[in-house]
């Protein structure tokens, strides 16, 4: 148990050093991370995954080219900096 106190007092010390306003969102992941690992335990049980919210789970009809022709439509050019697709 000694192991888990350790890495408990480092995320601590991480939180702490992060600015007020950024908790929110470190609250966020921290959520998401811990519904990906429970959902990955799930899946090793049931030979199914949950959604963890962390990436897009969906069907589609479309084939993949089209599927990446559509992401490529949708950019935003990351703001301004016109990165190559």
């Amino acid at each position: 148990m000694e192991t888990r106190t350790e890495y408990e007092k480092m995320i601590i010390k991480e939180v702490r050093e992060m600015p007020g306003e950024v908790l929110p969102q470190v609250v966020k992941i921290i959520h998401s991370l811990k519904e990906g690992v429970l959902s990955m335990k799930v899946r090793h049980k049931k030979r199914e995954a949950k959604g963890s919210g962390l990436c897009g789970i969906w069907k589609d009809e479309r084939s993949a080219a089209e599927i990446i022709k559509d992401i490529r439509l949708r950019r935003t050019g990351f703001g301004g900096r016109k990165v190559a697709l």
